[in-house]
């Protein structure tokens, strides 16, 4: 691929975003938690509303879904692939290297051979829907149809049915995808209020988020009401992004984990699966404590260096640092492409 000019401040957010996430899935009782409630509120949406930011239309709906496979479908697959591996290999040990015992123990949804990867798949699926929309209507009914969309996601999951492939919940984050678009339409990432004007601002969406937050957990569809949903999530992402806007050096630490963001959601599990009863183990007057989980996370990130360096040297058409399908959907490159 051809090198990106990078925005410091919003790999920065991605590396928050996806510690977030790797922190959720390290305390396994987080959701249960009172103060989880409050990061919960930004936590996906803002994973859509930073895919949202630099959403394209490409050069036509093929070269539009070209580029979508590469960045999401095929490192998709490749996550999938080794959850499967890891599963099988866990089933085969348990089972006393039982070959058709370990097989009949996959699970039948491949995703959930790498959990996380729900995120993919659904993001890849609110890229499609949002281009159709950009594509026939004005900028206007796009928003408006974006609302109506998220509406009927909603409303299917009050009714107690989820659809096909994570559908519903695609419809439900489609707002924040659009939060995104429009803000860069809107010229937000490059300029804005005043520093404290926006200081303000995040101390007055604190004290709200402080009082009203309320659960939020999108692949368990566990949503507070659809004001809620929408607006609590949406004013805090607005708030942290004014305020990265004036780091100037962001921590390094942070922002290379948000470069790679998409290796660490599709690797971290595996990680944190044997290294959490490890640490239980070795400091058992720690386990399950805050300190214990906390220290499962610094290990997962660090060890997060390594293999973001070694997916990215051996494998860089398969996690979207390369293109793995060039112009006019072909594998091998040529001077045209």
């Amino acid at each position: 691929m051809a090198p990106k000019t990078r925005i410091a401040y919003i790999d920065f957010m991605k590396g928050l975003c996806i510690i977030l996430v790797v922190a959720f899935h390290v305390d396994t009782e987080a959701n249960s938690r009172s103060y989880a409630f409050i990061l919960q509120q930004f936590r996906i949406p803002m994973y859509f509303f930073l895919s949202g930011l630099f959403f394209k239309l490409y050069d036509g709906f093929f070269d539009f879904a070209r580029k979508k496979v590469n960045n999401i479908i095929i490192p998709l697959i490749l996550f999938l692939i080794i959850g499967a591996v890891y599963c099988f290999s866990r089933n085969m040990l348990e089972n006393h290297f039982n070959v058709v015992e370990a097989l009949s123990l996959l699970p039948p949804n491949p995703v959930k051979y790498n959990t996380p990867t729900w995120f993919l798949v659904v993001l890849f699926e609110v890229n499609i829907i949002y281009y159709i929309l950009q594509k026939f209507l004005p900028r206007w009914l796009t928003i408006v149809a974006s609302l109506l969309l998220s509406a009927i996601g909603y409303a299917v999951v009050q009714t107690g049915y989820n659809l096909i492939v994570y559908l519903d919940i695609a419809l439900v984050a489609i707002p924040f995808f659009v939060l995104g678009s429009e803000s860069r339409k809107l010229g937000l990432l490059e300029k804005g209020p005043h520093l404290a004007v926006r200081i303000m601002f995040a101390i007055a969406v604190a004290v709200i988020l402080f009082c009203f937050s309320q659960r939020i957990n999108m692949l368990q569809r566990i949503y507070p009401s659809y004001f809620k949903l929408y607006l609590l999530p949406m004013l805090s992402i607005m708030a942290l992004l004014f305020l990265c806007q004036y780091i100037k050096k962001p921590v390094p630490v942070i922002s290379h984990i948000g470069r790679y963001s998409i290796m660490v959601l599709g690797t971290h599990y595996f990680l944190i699966l044997p290294i959490r009863p490890l640490i239980n183990k070795l400091l058992p007057s720690l386990a399950n404590t805050s300190w214990s989980l906390v220290i499962v996370l610094v290990i997962v990130i660090v060890l997060e260096y390594p293999v973001i360096y070694l997916l990215k040297k051996y494998l860089p058409r398969f996690t979207a640092q390369e293109e793995f399908f060039y112009k006019g959907w072909k594998i091998k490159k040529t001077e045209e492409s």
